[in-house]
Order: C-alpha cells, then sequence, then structure tokens
C-alpha cells in the first residue's frame, strides 16, 4: 500500500471521526476506513479533506452519521 500523505486538516478530521463512534465500533470502522482511504487516495496517496467526508459518509453506519459530519465538519479548512 502506498504512504498515505494527510493534506490539510484531513488527518485530524479523521481521528476526529474515530473518537466520535461508539466505542464497541471504533476498530472496525477504523479498517474499513482506512482501506477506503487508501483506494480513494490511489497511487499518489494524497489524502484530502474532501476524501474524508466521502469516506465518512459511505461506511459511517446511518445512525451515527448526523454525529459524525457534525464532529468533523468544523476542522474543514475554509477555502
Amino acid at each position: 500500500m502506498t504512504e498515505l500523505n494527510w493534506r490539510d486538516n484531513s488527518k485530524q478530521m479523521f481521528e476526529k471521526l474515530i473518537e466520535s463512534l461508539p466505542k464497541s465500533f471504533k476498530p472496525m470502522m477504523k479498517k474499513k476506513m482506512m482501506e477506503s482511504i487508501g483506494k480513494k487516495a490511489s497511487e499518489s496517496g494524497e489524502v484530502t479533506e474532501d476524501i474524508i467526508i466521502e469516506v465518512a459518509k459511505e461506511i459511517t453506519p446511518k445512525p451515527f452519521a448526523p454525529i459524525v459530519m457534525t464532529s468533523i465538519e468544523p476542522l474543514m479548512t475554509k477555502k
């Protein structure tokens, strides 16, 4: 797997996303999200904030999605 290159606040967003999940879901969700992030980052390994948002929307179980999105959206870099 390509080494990931976290851009802007993407790493902080990922960490906050995992932190906001219930404890019992964290290991499984972290693994699934890292796999998806790796695929989306492709050859360059560049992880953007948009990739984190996209993965969060795709993988987070519906009941937890609002909590996760509320926790990571404030970390987005204003452009």
